[in-house]
This record gives C-alpha cells, structure tokens and sequence, in this order.
C-alpha cells in the first residue's frame, strides 16, 4: 500500500494526474489563468537574461567587504534595478571589521615548518592567478594574540571530543588545540576550546570531508586540495553598536573570546599532525590524510594574530516596486552580494538569479502589470561577516516591518540538482505547487517529481517509506533571513538548488576559498547556468504568488502537524538524554567502562554526569497542539473552496493570517538570548544541530531550569491557542 501511496505521489508531480490548469494555492479559478500567463511571460524574460555575462562581471574581481569590488557590485546591481524601473536606495552601514594582517603558525622543534595562507594558482582558471586584494586564509574577528605551547589534536573540539580527551590522559590547558572545520560553526570551537583552557586553536579543513576522499581535487575535480583554505568569521554580536564596537576596537578581542584562531588547509595541517606523538586518536578521530592521528601534547607551536580591527562601510541595496492593490504589504526577496574572495557558489550565482527576476518584474511592471503586493527586493552585504547587512536593514527598519512584512525569500549559496527550501511549514502548499510546475534541467522531470524521487529512495534506503507529504525544516543560522524569521516572525524561505553531499545539502566543494571562482561554477557548479535560470523562475514564482495572491497562499495543517513533531521530538530528547545519563551512572559505578576498555588505549573510567532530571507536563500544549490542528484542517479545507475571493472579504482574511505569524513572538525575547524572539525556531545550541525547534523549552530542559522550562511551556501554550483563535476567525470570514 505505502509503495502504490509513493507511486502516485510520483505520479501526481510528474503531471500524469494533477491537472495544469487547477487553481493555484491563494487565487481563485479566473485568477489562476492570470497568473500563469504573467509567469509564462516571466519565464521568457528569465530564459533571455544574460546570466553568464552578470556572473562573470560579478565574479571579477576579490568581493570581501571593503574591496573595490564589492562597492562596484552594489552600485551595479543598483544602477541595473534603477534601469528596469525599480525605486532604489543604497543604505551604507558602518561596521567593524578585523582582518589580520599577521598571521603566524610554525612548528617550534624540527623542521620549523610554517603554515602558508595563501593559495597557489590553478592551472585553466585565470582568476586563481591574481593576487591584488585577495585576503588570506583566514578567520575573521580571532582576537590578537601570541603564543608558544604545545599542539594537542581535539577531533572537531566539540564537547564530546573533550570527554574523550579527558579519558585519553590528555588536556587543552594552556596548550593549542587543532580541530576538523567540521561538525560544528566554526565559532562555537575556539570558544568551547577556551573554556577547557586552550590559549590558541587552529582550524583545519580535513580532507575526509571535501577532499579527495570525496573525488578528484581542482582543477581535474570539484574538490578542496591540500592548500584550498577555508575562510570565515569567529561572530561579533555587538558590532552594529557604536560604543560596544569601540570596546572590541580598544582591546582587539571580543567579551567571549580572548584567544587566537588560524585556519589552515590539510596540506599544512598534514605536517603538523605528523609532527604529533602522545597516543594514537580514536578510531572515529582518524581523518582522511594518510597517516596515523595522534594526540600530540609533545611538540610546540608558535601562534600569532594581529588585525587593525578597522571600520569599514557596508552597502544594502534596497529597491522597491510599489504593489496596485495592497502596496502596504511587502513581499522581501534577498541575497547577499558580499564574499570572501570570488564567490561564484556563495553567492553570486544567487545574486545572478534576483537580477534576472527584478529585469523580468520590472519589464512587466513597465507593461502595466505591477504586482498586487509591493516588491522589497535587497542585495545584502556583510553576510559572511556575521549577517551584519540584513540585520543592520531590519533593525533600522523594525517599525515598518512590523507593519507591512508579509513574507522573506532568500537565496545563498547554490548549484544544481535537488529543489531544497527550508522555512515556515504553513509555507509548504505554496513550494509543493512551484515545485510541480518547474522542470528539471537534467532529467525533464518537474522539480517536485525529483524531490519526491530524492526522498523515497533515501527513505528506502534506511528501510522505511517516505512521508507522503514534504514538511519544510524550519530555518536556524547562517544565512539572510536571520532577522525576518527568528527576531521578526516573517514567514520565511531559504531555497536552493544542489545535490546532497553525504548528508550536507549546504556543502560547497571549495566552500570560502579562493577557487569559488566563474571557471570552477561554470565547470562544476552549474555548467551553462541552467539552475540559475530554473533559480530564478522558482523564486520569481514564489514571490508573485504571494504577492498576486487573493488570499495568503499559506495553508497550516502542515504547520500544525510540524508543531507537533517538534512536541514530541522534544520529550523524547528530554526523555533519551535522562535515560543516557542514568545509564552510563550505572556503568560508572559497576566499573564497566574499565573492564570494557581496550588496554593499549589507556582509557580512563568517565566521571559520572548529572541526572537532574524532572519530569515535565506537555499535556496542555499537546491539547493546544490537537486543537490548533483541527482548526488548520478547517481552514485549509475552507481555503480550498473558496473559489475568487472579493477583495474587501480577502483583506481581512489576511490580515488575521498576518496576526497568526507574528502570535508566536515573545516580546521580551528568548531567555539568555533575548535578540531572538521566536518561541517555535531559533538557531540551535547544541552543536552539530542547525536550528531549535520549541527554543525556549529546550534551551531550559539543556540548562535544568525546570522553573524556566514550566514558564516556557506555559507561554508557548498561550500562543498555540491564541494562534488557534485567529485561524477560526479567519476561517469564518472565508
């Protein structure tokens, strides 16, 4: 049965059974018709757009904030949307920013190797040859420093690893800790290193992960080679506040972190693990180079930092296309135009795909038909440095937000292959029916043929079948829509097209380095750029279905049905981790981690963990739960017959549909983190994992404040109803 439910899922994307002229999510029947053939005349814009020749000039030059290069790109994406008949404003923000000019990472016995952090050309890539205003490999805001202690291997440096290394014998306390880039945000290591007492740490991109384990290394394969570095930012909330930016300035560090952080490739990284003695790592600490892992704790290092820790100016590029009919509700559409070095992958190909939609908007606008909804359509900056554009934008522009805000699309990094878009679940209808009227470049099939295909087969292969319906993941960290779904409850989207590479579907084989250039994109990426096109009419689908829509093309059985998930996924966590604990409390005691242990290891017995486990009452916000999915049912199934909605009846639909996104906020903001205000999503904590879902119960149940855990219940109860109310209101007035 669950196999034949799969095949006409198949079938339904494919077009064999779904009907081509049904009406869309949010418009009745006649505003259907139209609506196709304004995006029919879209996707002929798309398809004649110069795509190669934006890339290209997008792409020619270092685009780091504070380049030449990225100022020309912001006043050439706003001069091309002022030509296509959008109103364009470019807002400069001030922003700190540490770059090191020194950088130093040697042995200090032996042969006094010394990391390089610079990359060496690349045969067949003519940008790989430049060397005028590229930044070095490097990690962006590492806190100045100079240090000679001895080098210990710590895995990825999260929390486990330095369990593990407490039982090997072994400790970070005043020594350096060399850790994988995997696993974890790079920020979240030298801090977890500093807290165990390391006074340095060096970041490593191990080959294991996108190296040539994975395949041939550039220029005859996609992959990161021994001297490809991966750049990035160590985060700096407080960058955007004056007085708190003048601090960081004065004392060249942040209030968190105080050590310094290099980031070298595996070539360099082969040499000082090879310099290492002490025990031999793990079995699952053994990387991808072809030696043995050792711990190390024997051989020194010498690290130095230093960065001018200099203001530099950011450019948002906001253009607006003012809506016919509900110019007081924005549909926002953005990626950031800022990268490390080139940014073909991340993010220019993106970029590409927004000009593309604002000259095929604008041409039709121009024609005389404007969209119903206005228009926000943003190129960020500052993204790679921490968020800080879009962030800055939202702030300054928190009141009109509040007020006009009906939904955020975003763009980062992308290729070809999968459809991937996380978000908003109450914003799955309007993907699933985009997805179902694209095709896919290599295989003909529709978009949502292949997501299905993609899922049934990964289902299969674990030895289960696939949900038959596609619920979004909601949105955690790293990219623009930050600020619109965790601080300002936007309904939000993240979309992208690329294969999943082993389980990372955001990977990116050269990811923050030199060679992200247009050769390797047009080699690898997405040769001939006919994801970038399909990028485009996806997303130019998704934003004038909201904004042309009748209704709010949201629908929230998927929605209800994803708060429930998180319920239960929370209490078995809670409920898994009590169980972990009182189970290895018992091996503790019985001596059962000495007489299992391998005796060359040496391993140590582990010391007990704290159970301080209470037992928590979920009833009422899963009776809350049931009760706002019986009132998502209704809805959807009155939104469905609905047919063509007067405008005056459709206005107040909305504007109950727009109360239901922002019920979820907490004004005061999340506890220990009150910038985030979102009681269903935030980024997560626990490393490893992307995004919070029901963060503020989590974020209690992880600190064993059962009081705060109550209080955060109770409140996300209150919201659950309250949300329940307004989707019955809205539901009467359909």
């Amino acid at each position: 049965m669950r196999v034949l439910i799969t095949s006409l899922l198949l079938s339904v994307a494919t077009g064999v059974v779904a009907a081509k002229d049904a009406a869309l999510v949010g418009f009745g029947p006649s505003s259907s018709v139209a609506e196709r053939s304004i995006e029919q005349r879209v996707d002929g814009s798309i398809a004649s757009a110069d795509l190669d020749g934006w890339l290209k000039q997008l792409t020619s030059a270092p685009n780091h904030v504070g380049s030449p290069h990225n100022k020309e790109n912001a006043d050439f994406i706003a001069a091309s949307l002022r030509s296509w008949g959008w109103d364009v404003r470019v807002e400069p923000v001030r922003v700190l920013v540490a770059y090191p000019t020194t950088q130093k990472l040697s042995l200090s016995g032996g042969d006094h190797y010394a990391a390089d952090f610079t990359e060496p050309e690349v045969a067949g890539d003519p940008d790989t040859a430049h060397r005028e205003g590229v930044l070095p490999g490097m990690e962006s805001y590492s806190p100045d420093g100079r240090v000679d202690a001895p080098l210990v291997f710590v895995n990825e440096g999260l929390a486990r690893d330095y369990d593990e290394l407490e039982r090997l014998g072994e400790s970070v306390k005043g020594k350096v800790a060399l850790v994988k880039s995997s696993g974890a945000g790079r920020w979240v290591k030298p801090r977890l290193a500093q807290q165990h007492g390391a006074v340095g740490v060096v970041i490593y991109s191990d080959p294991e992960a996108d190296g040539f384990p994975k395949g041939d290394v550039y220029p005859t394969g996609a992959w990161r080679t021994e001297r490809t570095v991966q750049r990035g930012t160590l985060g700096i909330d407080s960058v955007l506040d004056a007085k708190g930016a003048k601090t960081l300035q004065a004392e060249h560090h942040t209030a968190d972190l105080s050590i310094p952080v290099v980031t070298i490739g595996y070539g360099d990284a082969a040499h000082f693990l090879g310099a290492l003695g002490g025990k031999a790592v793990p079995l699952r600490w053994q990387g991808g180079l072809p030696l043995t892992y050792h711990l190390g704790g024997d051989a020194a290092v010498h690290l130095e930092v230093a960065s001018p820790w200099e203001w530099r100016t950011l450019y948002n590029v906001v253009a607006t296309l003012k809506g016919s009919t509900w110019p007081d509700e924005w549909v926002i559409r953005g990626v950031h135009h800022d990268a490390w070095v080139y940014g073909a992958w991340d993010p220019l190909a993106g970029t590409t795909a927004l000009l593309a939609e604002a000259k095929a908007l604008g041409e039709l606008a121009k024609a005389g038909q404007r969209p119903k909804r206005t228009l926000v359509f943003a190129s960020w900056d500052g993204e790679e440095l921490g968020i800080l554009g879009s962030k800055a934008w939202a702030e300054r522009h928190a009141s009109e937000l509040a007020k006009h805000a009906v939904f955020y699309l975003n763009n980062d990094t992308t290729g070809r292959g999968f459809l991937s878009a996380g978000g908003d679940p109450s914003l799955a209808a309007l993907i699933d029916g985009v997805a179902a009227d694209l095709h896919d470049p290599e295989t003909g099939a529709t978009v949502q043929a292949r997501r299905l295909a993609k899922r049934a087969v990964d289902a299969a292969e674990k030895g289960k079948d696939a949900d038959p319906s596609i619920i979004p993941e909601r949105l955690g960290t790293g990219s623009d829509y930050l600020p619109f779904a965790h601080r300002f409850g936007v309904p939000s989207l993240h979309v992208r097209y690329g294969y999943d590479r082993d389980g990372d579907e955001e990977s990116v084989p050269i990811y923050h380095s030199l060679y992200d250039t247009y050769t390797h994109y047009q080699r690898f990426g997405d040769p001939g750029l006919a994801y970038v096109s399909l990028l485009a009419k996806t997303n130019a689908r998704l934003v004038l279905r909201t904004a042309n829509a009748d209704v709010l093309p949201w629908r929230y059985t998927t929605f209800a049905r994803s708060l429930g998930n998180d319920i239960d996924r929370l209490q078995a966590g809670a409920q898994k981790d009590y169980q972990d604990a009182v189970r290895h409390n018992a091996l503790v005691e019985s001596d059962a981690y000495r007489l299992a242990s391998v005796s060359y290891r040496q391993l140590k017995a582990p010391a007990r963990v704290d159970e301080g486990w209470q037992a928590l009452d979920l009833s009422d916000l899963q009776a809350a739960q049931k009760d706002l999915l019986a009132a998502a049912r209704a809805y959807d199934e009155a939104a469905g017959r609905a047919g063509d909605v007067p405008a005056a009846k459709a206005a107040k639909v909305n504007a109950a549909l727009r109360e239901f996104a922002t019920t979820w906020l907490q004004p005061a903001g999340l506890p220990q983190r009150p910038w985030y205000r979102h009681l269903l999503q935030a980024p997560s904590r626990k490393e490893g994992e992307e995004v919070a879902p029901l963060p503020g119960i989590g974020d209690a149940i992880g600190a064993k404040d059962w009081a705060q855990a109550k209080q955060e219940i109770a409140l996300t109860t209150e919201a659950t109803r309250k949300a329940t109310a307004v989707l019955k209101q809205a539901t009467t007035l359909l």
